[in-house]
């Protein structure tokens, strides 16, 4: 079994937040071609179709929504850890 790729999962997780592949890629300091390309490979790891356009947005398929959900989770947890050790310091 191939592993996840934590970069993918995030950039995917980005666009959605951002419901652009653009502003994506400008939030992350990266290209747009890097964006599509690393959602790219989490597609083919996923072996389905994560988001489609709707007009000058992105939107996630279905199979999209279910891996933002956990996606959402497990990127809110990491930012709610960092906060509480950043305030314990």
């Amino acid at each position: 079994m191939s592993h996840l790729n934590y970069n993918h999962l995030y950039y995917f997780w980005m666009v959605c937040k951002q419901g652009s592949v653009t502003k994506a890629a400008d939030a992350l300091f990266l290209t747009p071609q890097t964006v599509t390309g690393q959602i790219k490979a989490l597609e083919e790891r996923m072996k389905g179709k994560l988001t489609k356009r709707n007009g000058r947005t992105v939107e996630p398929t279905e199979l999209g929504q279910l891996v933002f959900k956990y996606a959402d989770r497990m990127f809110g947890l990491s930012y709610e850890m960092l906060d509480i050790v950043n305030y314990s310091q």
